[in-house]
């Protein structure tokens, strides 16, 4: 059985493809506030998504603001306290912010969008190619195949 999604190796590998460091934090969002930031610096991006939530809905968060670099989404400003999320960061350093409230723009359909598209990608990936198992004839449908799953 293939293990699943990893979406903390699938952030290190698309850093490793765009040349940008990715960091994940978790951090107690306010109930009534955003659930998931991105931070675009110089250097990284920094994606803050709610740590009292359960680990799908987290993955979940996470990949949204990947839809939103992926995208190359414009932000529109923070409503929350970024120094209390990201204490000693200048904000001059904060090139682009993003948060995930509400969808109600199409820059938030669109980055929800691709997390969901990346959810189903894994889950469909999941039933559909073997997994390495050390068994010979699957290692040769899998030579034969090709790996398919791209950066996932």
């Amino acid at each position: 059985m293939r293990p699943p999604l990893n979406v903390k190796e699938l952030c290190q590998a698309l850093s490793q493809s765009r040349g940008r460091h990715i960091e994940l934090r978790s951090y107690p969002l306010p109930p009534s506030g955003p659930i998931g930031l991105w931070f675009e610096t110089a250097n990284a991006d920094l994606i803050i998504f709610q740590r009292d939530t359960t680990p799908l809905h987290q993955d979940h968060i996470i990949l949204h603001e990947v839809g939103h670099i992926l995208a190359d989404h414009r932000g529109t400003g923070i409503d929350v306290q970024w120094d209390a999320l990201l204490p000693g960061l200048e904000i001059g350093a904060i090139r682009r912010a993003l948060q995930r409230c509400s969808y109600g723009t199409e820059q938030e359909h669109e980055a929800e969008l691709i997390a969901t598209i990346i959810l189903e990608w894994a889950s469909v990936l999941d039933r559909v190619m073997p997994y390495s198992s050390g068994d010979p004839s699957t290692q040769r449908i899998q030579d034969v195949l090709g790996d398919k799953r791209g950066w996932l």
